[in-house]
């Protein structure tokens, strides 16, 4: 890829452009389904691609991209970056990154794994969910997927980077039946390191959750105190993650934007943007500019701290990035994008969680959290999990909705668990939170 890159600057630098930036990525990728103790899909997948950005001398930005690496390509992506230019608005605040004298040094790359592992991996999944319990009828689906890529960015100001990483995960639906009732239980985790992945565990927690919400029956509307599990936490938090972007601040349509610097949350809240954590989904040396990745505090004690910047939005306010330029595909330019954006865990244990709810509901699910209002923080979803009494868990629970404002929702946590847990770049413990209004029968 560097000599294609050296090639792309070449092609740049006939044209006399003085400002750019070439991003180019490679990158394999296996999917594997197997069904009935059997391979049911199998892709195996190589790509390559090169994106351009320039700025020309009137400080306009254009953009071109490429999966071609023919010669004539690159040079075709340099006109079309180039003519593209001429059509945007001039802008004093494009500037592209200086290289980092030093970049962290992180374990994200796994060795190469043969295809055989993977398979026998997933085919164990499927296997380890049919045994957990009779009431296992089905196995919906059983999936592995990884992905190896290398990046390279290169620009006029001297920054020249190049990083590798790996990322393994396994996934699995089953279904769960008893009386004529029938419930869906799905888990999903990942890795790095394909060593690290538990297809026991992950078929497993599936299985749990399956055969423990059988039986499920709606509650009474009423307001109650609700136990949040890390999972149910971590897609609202990823509602609340746009409000942390700079462009959206910028734009006006964060609801924390007037709030920074302001106690907004429960003073038990602090969230963290980590593009170092060990580990992570988007865990990487530089962002997808060239900028080292960091951690971030962006709420302190509830306190609102700051937001998340990649080189453009930071020049706008003169600050500096932080390391959050991301790109959802080398079709699209980089923008601001979380990391690692997590709820930071307290000491409580889940058991304590319990005792202290006393009586209530805990949410093991929320069908629709994505429908919620980001701009505004209003949401009404569908829940299910169980009710609690005396610090026990009573019956399943399902046929409820759960309203509310995630700004509300945040403020009145009284309690946060210690069992951290990241699905895909959000994480968070479960939690305890007071007064939440339950719609039932």
């Amino acid at each position: 890829m560097e000599q294609i890159m050296n090639i792309c600057q070449d092609k740049i630098a006939v044209k006399n452009i003085k400002k750019y930036e070439i991003y180019a990525v490679k990158s394999k990728k296996t999917v594997i389904q197997v069904k009935e103790g059997k391979v049911e899909f199998l892709n195996l997948a190589e790509s390559k691609g090169l994106s351009l950005r320039l700025l020309n001398d009137e400080g306009r930005i254009g953009f071109a991209y490429t999966t071609d690496m023919e010669e004539s390509a690159l040079e075709y992506i340099v006109d079309q970056a180039l003519t593209g230019s001429k059509l945007t608005s001039p802008d004093a605040f494009w500037e592209f990154p200086v290289e980092t004298k030093s970049y962290p040094q992180l374990m994200i790359c796994d060795t190469e794994i043969d295809l055989n592992p993977k398979i026998q991996f997933t085919l164990e999944m499927e296997a380890a969910a049919k045994k957990y319990s009779p009431s296992i009828k089905k196995v919906r689906q059983a999936q592995f997927q990884d992905v190896w890529a290398e990046v390279y960015i290169k620009n006029h100001r001297g920054l020249n980077v190049n990083a590798e990483r790996t990322l393994f995960s396994g996934s699995i639906m089953v279904m769960a039946e008893e009386k004529g009732q029938a419930e869906m239980g799905w888990h999903y985790e990942f890795n790095p390191f394909f060593s690290k992945l538990n297809s026991q565990e992950i078929a497993q927690e599936a299985a749990r959750l399956a055969t423990e919400a059988l039986g499920a029956k709606p509650i009474p509307t009423q307001k109650t105190n609700v136990i949040l599990t890390n999972r149910v936490t971590s897609e609202i938090l990823n509602v609340l993650s746009p409000a942390f972007l700079a462009d959206e601040v910028q734009k006006g349509k964060s609801i924390l934007a007037p709030h920074l610097g302001k106690t907004l949350f429960s003073p038990l809240i602090t969230i963290y943007d980590d593009g170092l954590y060990p580990q992570g989904y988007a865990t990487r040396p530089f962002d997808d500019e060239g900028v080292p990745q960091q951690k971030t505090t962006l709420v302190k004690s509830g306190t609102i701290n700051g937001f998340l910047y990649d080189s453009y939005t930071a020049a706008k306010e003169n600050k500096h990035s932080t390391g959050n330029a991301g790109r959802m595909g080398l079709e699209v330019p980089p923008k601001v994008e979380p990391t690692n954006f997590y709820l930071e865990p307290l000491s409580t244990s889940f058991a304590q969680l319990l005792k202290k709810l006393h009586k209530g509901l805990v949410v093991t699910e929320a069908l629709g959290m994505h429908t919620a209002d980001p701009i505004s923080g209003d949401f009404s979803v569908g829940v299910a999990g169980y009710w609690v009494e005396r610090g026990e868990k009573a019956f399943p629970v399902k046929g409820i909705a759960m309203a509310g404002n995630v700004i509300n929702l945040f403020k009145n946590i009284i309690d946060i668990g210690e069992d951290l847990r990241f699905f895909g770049h959000c994480g968070a413990p479960s939690v305890l939170i007071e007064g939440i209004q339950i719609s039932g029968y």
